[in-house]
């Protein structure tokens, strides 16, 4: 376990929560407005970049409703399930690469100490809360108890930028399987993901 890692876990600065909200901000939202640029007029990008400085509440905020609009627009272009279906290839590998990047960044191991302690910093920057219930010794579900992008999402937002979260875990251990089930803005009272591991991760 890396130090940066075990320093994040226990207190994570609002410098950094900002600084990583904003990166993951723009990275999804310039995969969004690349992926309607081949499918529309270009004027339609690059309209949704956010220079006036806000608290973390108000920037979070900022970040789903701009997602959610590129989202909805995906849809209204493509129809929802193709709309939905490359939405989250797109995002995913987005995922995929960040995930990658903070798993270099923080120096973290393939344990799933490891993993849980990068997804609750991770999920901390978004204003997400969850836990684990172990399903088996290979299978477990994370259930999310608080979202701060849930009232600004609708269930189509969360059914394409949920790809980001399952493409990070993939990142952070490319032996562990995430998969999205229920979302918070279906009506459900937890969004809920299964998390599938390998034997040397349940082991570790």
């Amino acid at each position: 376990m890396g130090l940066r890692l075990l320093i994040l876990d226990l207190w994570t600065p609002k410098y950094i929560i900002r600084k990583e909200l904003a990166n993951v901000s723009e990275l999804t939202t310039a995969a969004l407005e690349s992926l309607l640029a081949g499918y529309t007029f270009k004027e339609l990008a690059g309209t949704t970049k956010q220079h006036v400085q806000v608290d973390i509440e108000q920037q979070r905020a900022n970040m789903a409703k701009t997602q959610a609009k590129l989202v909805e627009t995906l849809e209204a272009v493509l129809g929802h399930e193709k709309a939905v279906t490359i939405g989250r290839e797109v995002l995913f590998s987005v995922g995929e690469n960040l995930g990658n990047q903070i798993r270099s960044r923080l120096g973290i191991g393939s344990s799933l100490k490891d993993l849980t302690k990068a997804a609750k910093i991770l999920y901390r920057v978004l204003g997400i809360e969850f836990h684990m219930e172990w399903v088996d010794k290979s299978n477990a579900k994370v259930v999310i108890d608080r979202c701060a992008l849930a009232e600004h999402y609708s269930k189509l937002t969360c059914e394409v930028l949920s790809a980001t979260d399952e493409g990070v875990i993939k990142g952070l251990q490319p032996n562990v399987r995430m998969k999205f089930r229920d979302y918070m803005t279906s009506g459900c009272h937890n969004c809920r993901a299964d998390l599938y591991f390998n034997e040397k991760e349940t082991m570790e």
